[in-house]
């Protein structure tokens, strides 16, 4: 019940930070059901935003509302594990070597 509550209180200060300070709306109920939606308007209002606050709310919202798009597991598996870089092994100090 606390998160729900936090949740909308959250969504209420962005609507009206936005409003506010950008002059725009957001539609709540579209942000909240449509991830698309949201990961539009949520660019978009990154862009304008000038106040730090604001962006924070923003990304706080963006991980709560947009799913973030997994990197296809079967291609990881498949791509050859990536070179080491030579380095130089400081066991002993810069002049152990």
């Amino acid at each position: 019940m606390e998160d729900k509550i936090e949740h909308a209180r959250l969504l209420a200060r962005f609507k009206l930070q936005v409003r506010r300070q950008l002059d725009q709306s957001v539609d709540l109920d579209r942000l909240v059901q449509d991830a698309e939606y949201a990961r539009t308007r949520l660019a978009e209002i990154e862009d304008l935003a000038e106040d730090e606050e604001l962006l924070v709310m923003l990304l706080t919202l963006r991980e709560i509302l947009v799913p973030r798009k997994a990197a296809p597991a079967a291609t990881a598996d498949l791509a050859p594990p990536p070179k080491a870089a030579e380095s130089r092994n400081y066991k002993f100090g810069a002049r152990g070597w």
